[in-house]
C-alpha cells in the first residue's frame, strides 16, 4: 500500500536548471527534518555535479535527513526482458511456429526506460524509509514518455495474457505444469496493477508535478506544450518555475547604461525577458498554476551550503512554500 509520502516530481528542457531546483528542494525539505531522498534518472547524472558528490545506483546519504540515488533504468529493463524471454518460453514451449521473444518488442517501446524509472518511484514511495521523494527527471521528452509509456505497455502486456488464454482453449493442447509459467503471468499481472496505481498516485494530493522553465522563446513553447500535454492526459501541474530571471535593478543603475556597459548588457537582458515573463503569467492563470519566479544569484548553486542558501529564494515567503 502507499504511504503518506510526499513527491515532488520536476520536468522541463534540458539546461534550465532543473537539476538545481530539484536539489534545493530536497535540501529544504530536509532542513525541516523530514528524511529527503533526491532521484535522478537523468542519464547525464548532472545530480552529481550540483550536490557536488559521486550518487551511487542505490541510496547515498549525502547530508542529515539527505540521500541521493541515480536510476539505472537500462539495466532494470535489460533484466526484465530477460526475465520475460525466458518465461515467454516456457508459456509457449509446445505452440508451433509461435515466437516466445515476443516480449522483445518491448525494449523498443518508446518510454521503456522511463517506466523502470517510474518502478522506482513506485517502490520508494511503498518504502517507510522516506518522506519526501524529490524526482530530478531527464529533460522534458524522456519525462512524458515515463507518464505515457505506462498506457501502451499496459495494453501490450493485456495482449500477451489473452494470448495465454487462448493457448489454454486450443483444442488438445496441454500446458505445461502451472508453477513454470505462472512467475512469468504474475509478473505481468502485478506490473498492470502498479501501472493503475502509480496513475493514481501521480493525480493525489501527495504528488506536485512541477515545470522548471527560463524567459525565453524556447523555454516557454516547450513549457506551453507540456502543460497543454500533462492537463490533456488528466495530470495537473502544481508549479511553473521560471528560473535566472534578471531582477529590475531600478532607475538609478539603468540610468547608466550609456556609460557603463555591464549596466547596458544587464537592462537589454532584463527588456527580453520581460514579453516572456508577461506569457508565463498568462500561461499560469489560464491553467490555475502558481508560477514562481527565481532571480539570477551572485553564487554558483553548487554544494550543499550554496543550495541551502538557494533554498531562501524558491521556499521563502515569495516563493513555493
Amino acid at each position: 500500500p502507499l504511504l503518506s509520502i510526499m513527491l515532488i516530481l520536476f520536468t522541463g528542457k534540458g539546461g534550465v536548471g532543473k537539476s538545481t531546483i530539484s536539489a534545493t528542494t530536497a535540501v529544504h525539505h530536509a532542513s525541516q527534518g523530514k528524511k529527503t531522498i533526491l532521484v535522478s534518472s537523468d542519464p547525464a547524472h548532472s545530480t552529481d555535479d550540483v550536490i557536488g558528490q559521486k550518487i551511487g545506483f542505490t541510496p547515498t546519504e549525502i547530508g542529515e535527513n539527505l540521500w541521493g540515488l541515480n536510476i539505472n533504468a537500462e539495466k532494470q529493463a535489460k533484466d526484465f526482458l530477460e526475465r520475460m524471454n525466458e518465461g515467454m518460453m516456457k508459456l509457449t514451449a509446445n505452440v508451433p511456429g509461435f515466437d516466445p521473444e515476443i516480449l522483445g518488442d518491448m525494449a523498443g517501446f518508446p518510454g521503456m526506460e522511463e517506466y523502470f524509472g517510474m518502478e522506482m518511484i513506485y517502490t520508494l514511495m511503498t518504502d517507510a524509509s522516506y518522506d519526501v521523494v524529490v524526482f530530478d527527471t531527464a529533460p522534458t521528452g524522456h519525462t512524458l514518455k515515463m507518464l505515457t509509456a505506462p498506457d501502451a505497455i499496459r495494453g501490450f502486456i493485456l495482449r500477451i495474457l489473452r494470448m495465454k488464454a487462448k493457448i489454454e482453449n486450443l483444442k488438445g493442447f496441454v500446458f505445461r505444469r502451472k508453477s513454470e509459467t505462472a512467475k512469468v503471468v504474475k509478473e505481468l499481472e502485478e506490473i498492470c496493477e502498479r501501472i493503475e496505481t502509480f496513475k493514481k498516485m501521480l493525480r493525489g494530493d501527495d504528488c506536485s508535478i512541477n515545470l522548471v522553465s527560463i524567459a525565453s522563446e524556447a523555454g516557454y513553447q516547450e513549457c506551453f506544450r507540456t502543460i497543454k500535454f500533462l492537463n490533456q492526459i488528466e495530470l495537473p501541474v502544481k508549479h511553473i518555475l521560471v528560473n535566472q530571471i534578471v531582477p529590475d535593478f531600478g532607475e538609478e543603475v539603468w540610468a547608466t547604461v550609456d556609460e557603463n556597459p555591464a549596466a547596458a548588457m544587464t537592462h537589454r537582458r532584463y527588456q527580453i525577458q520581460q514579453p516572456y515573463l508577461a506569457q508565463y503569467r498568462s500561461l499560469a492563470s489560464d491553467y490555475q498554476v502558481r508560477l514562481v519566479g527565481i532571480t539570477h544569484v551572485p553564487f554558483e548553486p553548487m554544494g550543499l551550503p550554496a543550495l541551502a542558501k538557494l533554498s531562501t529564494l524558491v521556499w521563502g515567503s515569495k516563493g513555493m512554500m
